[in-house]
């Protein structure tokens, strides 16, 4: 059974487990966090299998190099058009926000319909650009994380380097369109439901007309 446990960084960092598959993951480490690596080690350290990057904001990959080289069994995922945020301080906005970022190479770039080993269930990637060029969302049974994409009654800003508003606007169709609900955990602020979006998020129904 998935388990997700949230942890408020510069974003919300997500830690999932799942005993089906014997292994952790961990979403959007976006800054260091003495907690989620207790958590992670208390779950076993060599059992922590992907670090998935839903796009490459500073806020959402500060951290990532420094786990990468405490927990080398983790796979550093991000989409494949945003590879060049993890070195680029304009694209990743660390040349703006003062939070340096360390540049670090993804391990595994993917695309729609990447699907990757995690228990019983797939993790499955949606490309859902707009608010960066590359952002993806990632789908593991029930659940989807939407990093900047898609919150709760609101969707992610467009005016930063690469953002678009068509764009993000056909992402948010993409997913109303998926089929059934799903446990949706947004990239900032509260965890909502995808069932609840379509019925009362203004971008999202205004994104199916």
């Amino acid at each position: 059974m998935l388990k997700v446990e949230c942890f408020e960084i510069s974003c919300n960092c997500y830690f999932v487990t799942d005993d089906s598959a014997e292994g952790s993951l961990v979403v959007d480490p976006g800054g260091s966090c003495a907690k989620l690596e207790k958590r992670i080690d208390d779950y076993g350290a060599d059992k922590l299998k992907y670090i998935l990057i839903t796009h490459g904001h500073y806020d959402h990959i500060g951290n990532a190099a420094s786990l990468k080289r405490k927990y080398p069994s983790a796979d550093i995922v991000i989409g494949e058009k945003e590879k060049d945020f993890t070195s680029n301080k304009m694209l990743n906005l660390s040349m703006f926000s003062g939070e340096p970022v360390e540049k670090f190479e993804a391990d595994l770039l993917v695309k729609e319909g990447t699907s990757l080993n995690f228990g019983v269930d797939k993790i499955e990637v949606i490309e859902t650009p707009g608010h960066t060029r590359g952002g993806v969302c990632y789908r593991i049974g029930d659940v989807l994380f939407t990093g900047d994409t898609l919150f709760r009654l609101s969707m992610g800003r467009t005016d930063f380097p690469t953002g678009n508003e068509e764009e993000l606007t056909e992402s948010l169709k993409k997913l109303a369109e998926l089929d059934g609900n799903f446990d949706v955990y947004c990239g900032h602020g509260e965890k909502t439901a995808l069932e609840y979006e379509r019925k009362y998020n203004t971008y999202m129904r205004k994104s199916l007309l």
